[in-house]
């Protein structure tokens, strides 16, 4: 279930969104109201568990900066979606400081407001999606996949290789492979590679922007190399 946060100071326009949200969503989101973006972060910083996935925020309430609550949210809590509304286009000059992902435009409409909360959800799953978890006896770690380099597997045990770090699990290739998005490509029968970090592929290994080189295996230099025409968008002459 989703959690979504909607700040206004206008009670009717809180409990209009509410009664719209519910009743389109149903139980796969969560709705929380607030009369502003201050309210918001003291609720959230008195209980964590309060913190919404998606939040609704009116860009200028009174003397309630929406803008500058939305970013300190993102800054303290994480990777939080914005939604900014507003009656006067004036005041949202700055909204792209919180990297919104829709504003809306006061009055409200009703599929104006599910089509901004679709995007938002479907950017949280895309998210989601894009990690993979890494479990062993002694610890779970969530990783990012873009930021995966190359995964390297020496009996039954992977090193992933992130931007920050060195990451040893005790799994399978082939079922690492399995988690990671398409632009994963397997290019030895011990190595499974980032293309977006391949900056030359070759038969004599690919290279990496950070000026690795990762062998590639006979038999599997055709069809990597189709894969990796196919990702750049590419044909082969």
């Amino acid at each position: 279930m989703r959690k979504i946060a909607i700040c206004d100071s206008n009670q009717d326009t809180l409990e209009a969104m509410r009664l719209l949200l519910a009743a389109q969503y149903g139980k796969e989101l969560q709705v929380s109201t607030y009369p502003s973006g201050k309210e918001l972060l003291r609720a959230w910083q008195r209980d964590e568990r309060k913190k919404a996935d998606i939040i609704i925020i009116d860009v200028k309430a009174e003397e309630d900066n929406g803008i500058n609550a939305a970013r300190q949210a993102q800054e303290i809590f994480g990777d939080v979606k914005v939604i900014f509304s507003t009656g006067a286009l004036e005041f949202a000059e700055d909204i792209f400081e919180a990297d919104p992902v829709y504003l809306l435009s006061k009055p409200i409409k009703q599929d104006r407001l599910f089509e901004a909360v679709d995007r938002a959800i479907k950017q949280i799953e895309e998210n989601e999606a894009a990690s993979v978890t890494l479990i062993s006896k002694s610890f779970i770690a969530r990783v990012k996949a873009e930021e995966i380099g190359y995964v390297e597997s020496e009996r039954r045990v992977l090193t992933v290789h992130t931007k920050e770090e060195d990451i040893r699990v005790n799994m399978k290739l082939g079922d690492l492979e399995e988690r990671l998005p398409e632009y994963f490509v397997r290019v030895h029968q011990s190595y499974l590679v980032n293309m977006k970090q391949i900056r030359v592929f070759s038969a004599k290994g690919v290279e990496l922007a950070n000026g690795r080189i990762i062998p590639v295996s006979r038999p599997r230099y055709a069809k990597a190399k189709d894969l990796f025409l196919q990702f750049l968008g590419e044909k082969e002459e």
